[in-house]
């Protein structure tokens, strides 16, 4: 964080995420270390053969879906954005870390439709309650207001994509989804409502904090 607030990376350009560096601008969001988790369980998931088919919504700077791509070699991922520039962002990205063969970018609310069939669905989508979205000069004031308003109890983006998740995997799919301790809870209860017979987790962060919700399907 600059003295005017203005995220570092930003000023820079660049933001570290997984052991790459990625291009960032006021278009998306700076990556955070709290979402490595949810590569390091997706990851862990893939090492069984057959489950290759990705997709990576609300993907921003591309961070995710490059990550994924980048450390499984067939991997084929589909990131999703509602904003052009952020998938401009994100298809720049893929291009220099070599993955952009592997990797679909679409504007789209969720997933482009008539796709489904995917074995690992990851979303880092806007979590925080309208009302308490930080103004500038806090860095958070500084980040696309899309990629942070998450509506009225912060879900409103969640919902759209579990009306959906249904329909876009399969029996033994897996579902990560990024939050934070005052939203998690509202989120660990719309999954149990969407999916009743998967088990479902909910995992911490680096500080222990309650970050993503763990959806196996069944």
């Amino acid at each position: 964080m600059t003295a005017t607030g203005v995220p570092q990376a930003y000023v820079t350009g660049w933001k570290g995420f997984y052991r790459r560096e990625f291009a960032v601008n006021e278009h998306v969001l700076v990556p955070r270390p709290e979402t490595e988790h949810l590569i390091e369980d997706a990851l862990e998931f893939m090492r069984t053969p057959g489950r290759r088919r990705v997709l990576d919504v609300g993907t921003g700077s591309g961070a995710i879906a490059c990550t994924i791509a980048s450390e499984v070699s067939d991997a084929i991922v589909t990131a999703s954005d509602v904003s052009l520039p952020a998938l401009i962002v994100a298809a720049r990205n893929a291009a220099r870390l070599g993955v952009a063969e592997r990797c679909t970018f679409a504007l789209a609310d969720i997933a482009p439709e008539g796709e489904d069939g995917y074995d690992l669905i990851l979303a880092n989508l806007p979590y925080i309650p309208s009302a308490d979205v930080p103004q500038k000069p806090d860095p958070v004031g500084f980040e696309p207001r899309l990629a942070t308003d998450g509506g009225g109890d912060g879900l409103d983006e969640y919902r759209k994509l579990l009306a959906r998740a249904p329909s876009l995997v399969h029996a033994g799919a897996l579902l990560l989804m990024e939050a934070a301790p005052p939203t998690i809870i509202g989120l660990l209860t719309l999954a149990q409502a969407t999916f009743p017979v998967a088990a479902i987790t909910v995992h911490r962060d680096y500080a222990y904090l309650e970050r993503y919700v763990r959806i196996a399907t069944r």
